[in-house]
């Protein structure tokens, strides 16, 4: 249960820096998006349903600081978390930096394209108006290049589920 306010609090604080600190330092096309690789994280470490929950809220919470189309964000975030649940039972998801550099890339391209093909299939905008890799190349860049830091951090605020239920010898 603390493990699982831990990440609900992380997710919050994440979305705030991402709609407010992120949004001022670069531009669109250079944004990392940091509450997707908790969703990479929360993929990787979580048990399916906690992990489920966290994930939905972290889309909403998205979609609230967005402005965006309600639903489209924990519908994005929920098919990455469940796509690494499925891609975790053939592979082993090892804790190598490379791995998770590659996770992330082709995760945040799966999201890229998601965001930019799945308002369009609903008729809720036109075509995309510039070529998809002037601003997906350099976005999936930054977003790797802060997915190191991003997981040391999320690794030392874990609470593995066996030290979270084992008494405190004192």
């Amino acid at each position: 249960m603390i493990r699982f306010l831990i990440f609900l609090l992380s997710a919050f604080l994440l979305g705030v820096i991402q709609s407010t600190l992120v949004s001022f330092i670069f531009p669109p096309y250079l944004r990392p998006d940091l509450m997707f690789i908790l969703v990479i994280f929360l993929g990787i470490h979580f048990p399916l349903w906690p992990g489920a929950v966290l994930v939905l809220f972290c889309g909403l919470l998205y979609d609230t600081f967005s402005a965006g189309v309600l639903g489209l964000f924990p519908f994005v975030y929920l098919s990455a978390f469940f796509s690494l649940k499925i891609l975790a039972k053939f592979l082993i998801m090892g804790e190598t930096l490379p791995f998770r550099i590659i996770l992330v890339a082709v995760l945040t391209g799966f999201q890229a394209l998601l965001l930019v093909f799945l308002p369009m299939a609903v008729g809720v905008t036109g075509p995309p108006s510039e070529p998809l890799l002037n601003w997906l190349a350099p976005q999936i860049l930054v977003t790797c290049a802060a997915c190191w830091p991003l997981f040391r951090l999320f690794r030392r605020l874990d609470i593995p589920p066996e030290e979270e239920t084992s008494p405190s010898i004192t």
